[in-house]
């Protein structure tokens, strides 16, 4: 009975029924994570700053470090068993597949040749590019992009059609496409399935098909990701999801079992799921999971965010043309929130706030004022490292700058 219930699909619908309510509770109470506080991947791109500074970059927190930590152990017992079981967005892929043979579309799309190497290896330039900029940057500057936020903003069609909207036609694409090739985005364009796949080779549970096996081949027919599977050989193939259907339609029950021969699926799947869980509630016992943009007790100048001391506002407002007119931020009313203007919205995380002063007008004094820094801070940091130190965005603090 244990193994009809607990099997893949049962893990599958679970992750997405509650990626599902915490999206919704998320809209009516802000301290539930947000997509990128529920993304391990949000974990990854912060791992720089995380090491360096001990502080996230912004929209990321705890929540998405503790779940990084708990896919890499997953990773490290079974391998990328995750993508095979956990991910919603693989099992949402996977569920669109099976639809579209129900609706009796076009039998399954396989890319071969020059072409099946190309897309094989386009997650991993993705994993890079998405790494680098977001390290240089500061900022999660594909999140405008990011299939996920889409997902995690359903409840929220004013996002969805705004801050997230590239984000949600990729989506309507990778579900469009997925409909003829079956877990289109996990094969060719995750950056989280990416970077786990090396752990496949060193996990400590791996399939295993028998040197006896008669090589009918109904393993590699099954597989959603179209891994090729030798006999008398250990399943170390980097694309291997974990999601074990190969064991489970083996026609000659024996060949193709675990390394562990005593393991059954449905036991695989609850063990990946008890370490899961198991770092996860470590984390929120711990206190890391609500650790908004720091793991230190005193945050220091994250939090301060955009504060700014009264007795100065009082000294500017009393002499305003000194600071480059900075009364006009004072109220905040007359502070744009509107797309940043070229000169703004081309500059990078590696400008300094003495670059600032020259291209805004301002003094260096007067941005140092409104982002709520201390008197002594020095202009030649960088826009990286101010974002590091506030917990606010590029775009927000380039936005405080506008007249």
């Amino acid at each position: 009975m244990i193994t009809k219930f607990m099997n893949r699909s049962f893990w599958q619908g679970l992750f997405v029924l509650t990626a599902i309510i915490l999206a919704f509770l998320h809209t009516l109470d802000n301290i539930y994570p947000s997509a990128h506080g529920l993304c391990p991947f949000g974990g990854l791109v912060s791992l720089y700053s995380v090491v360096t500074t001990g502080t996230f970059i912004y929209r990321t927190h705890g929540s998405s470090l503790v779940l990084l930590i708990a896919v890499i152990f997953t990773a490290l017992l079974l391998g990328r068993v995750f993508c095979g079981w956990f991910c919603p967005l693989g099992a949402i892929g996977e569920w669109v597949y099976k639809i579209g043979r129900k609706l009796g579309l076009k039998k399954k799309i396989e890319f071969t040749g020059i072409t099946a190497v190309l897309l094989k290896y386009l997650k991993f330039v993705v994993l890079a590019v998405l790494l680098y900029f977001t390290w240089t940057i500061g900022e999660l500057f594909y999140k405008a992009w990011c299939p996920w936020s889409a997902f995690m903003t359903i409840f929220e069609p004013d996002e969805l059609l705004t801050d997230v909207l590239f984000g949600s036609i990729f989506l309507l694409i990778i579900v469009g496409i997925s409909l003829f090739v079956e877990r289109f985005f996990c094969r060719y364009f995750c950056p989280l399935g990416a970077s786990l796949a090396i752990f496949n080779r060193f996990s400590l549970i791996k399939p295993v098909k028998a040197d006896s096996c008669k090589d009918c081949r109904q393993c590699e027919k099954v597989c959603p990701i179209g891994v090729e599977i030798r006999a008398g050989k250990k399943i170390n193939d980097m694309e291997c999801i974990r999601c074990y259907k190969c064991i489970d339609e083996c026609r000659e029950p024996g060949l193709l079992t675990f390394n562990f021969k005593s393991l059954q699926i449905y036991q695989a799947g609850l063990l990946a799921f008890l370490v899961f869980g198991l770092i996860i509630f470590s984390g929120q016992q711990l206190g890391y999971w609500e650790k908004g943009r720091t793991l230190t007790q005193d945050a220091g100048m994250g939090l301060i965010r955009n504060v700014i001391q009264d007795e100065k506002l009082q000294g500017i407002e009393q002499n305003p043309d000194a600071n480059g007119g900075l009364d006009d931020y004072i109220s905040g009313e007359n502070r744009s929130l509107e797309k940043l203007p070229a000169e703004l919205a081309d500059l990078n995380g590696q400008i300094t706030i003495n670059d600032l002063s020259a291209i805004t007008g301002l003094t260096t004094e007067a941005i140092i004022i409104i982002w709520g820094l201390n008197d002594d801070y020095s202009t030649d940091t960088n826009l990286r490292q101010v974002m590091t130190d506030t917990g606010l965005a590029r775009t927000k603090l380039l936005e405080m700058l506008l007249p």
